[in-house]
């Protein structure tokens, strides 16, 4: 499985854990061999990474998100993504694990400039909870980053937590990869909104994945029972929602494995997630 590609790290809502289940339901959706696949709010894009990883060729994805995830993918899929600035980027960083929360502090509180897609995901990639890291347009916004931690005699947990999920050297192996496997889909940063200005093809299977109700850390958010119905009075083409919450008869329930989730680690139960169909 080394050979997968992978989101490039931690982030708040993504949907990695329950991808293949997403994917199956799309690709069963799908009216013909060479269907359009549209992930909107894409965020990390766990759903075109998996498409891609079962053999969806990428210029067959269409991909939408208005924070700077939506920039990162765009340079992903037209080739522009500077390898070189994030290389120079990753070789910055503190040799001293306990100065990776300084160095992040002080590379967020810098203006927002050319360089934003390659420096976002190292942003990301140290955000305390992996909380959705934003800008204004000039600075970056929400920016809370991990300390290292290192356990005492009484911690329940003996390992290490580091700064950065994944590890530089891992992180720099998903984006190296993502370069050169997800090159070729069309993404766009924009508000989802905009979608509804034009029918989508008849041959294409939507999916949306909006920031959970009620959840702090995210720096949009839209009415998705609006979303819904105005897209459904344009397209006649299969639309699926992912929510905490069942949002019609026609919901699947996602089943979740590994670790119970949460940013604060004490949730007593796993979070739910539903897959509705309209």
């Amino acid at each position: 499985m080394s050979s997968q590609l992978r989101v490039p790290c931690a982030y708040q809502g993504g949907k990695q854990r329950v991808a293949g289940q997403i994917v199956d339901a799309l690709l069963q959706a799908s009216p013909e061999p060479n269907s359009q696949f549209y992930e909107l709010c894409c965020g990390s894009a766990a759903i075109s990474i998996e498409l891609v990883n079962r053999g969806v060729d990428p210029s067959r994805i269409w991909m939408l998100d208005i924070s700077s995830w939506g920039s990162f993918w765009s340079a992903i899929g037209d080739g522009t993504f500077d390898m070189d600035v994030f290389d120079r980027f990753l070789s910055e960083l503190p040799s001293d694990k306990r100065d990776f929360k300084a160095h992040m502090l002080a590379l967020s509180a810098l203006p927002v400039d050319e360089h934003e897609v390659e420096l976002y995901p190292i942003l990301q990639a140290s955000s305390f909870g992996g909380k959705q890291i934003w800008h204004n347009g000039e600075r970056w916004a929400n920016a809370c980053f991990r300390d290292y931690w290192e356990p005492t005699a009484t911690s329940i947990r003996r390992s290490p937590a580091n700064p950065m999920q994944p590890s530089p050297v891992e992180l720099r192996r998903r984006v190296e990869a993502l370069v050169k496997g997800m090159k070729g889909v069309t993404c766009f940063r924009r508000d989802i909104m905009t979608v509804l200005n034009a029918p989508l093809p008849s041959n294409a299977v939507v999916y949306v994945d909006p920031p959970y109700k009620s959840t702090t850390g995210y720096g949009f958010g839209f009415d998705i029972t609006s979303f819904i119905k105005n897209f459904r009075d344009l397209n006649e083409v299969p639309l699926f929602v992912s929510e905490g919450v069942p949002l019609n008869e026609n919901a699947l329930m996602l089943t979740f494995g590994g670790a119970k989730g949460g940013i604060s680690g004490v949730r007593t139960g796993k979070h739910q997630e539903w897959l509705s169909r309209f």
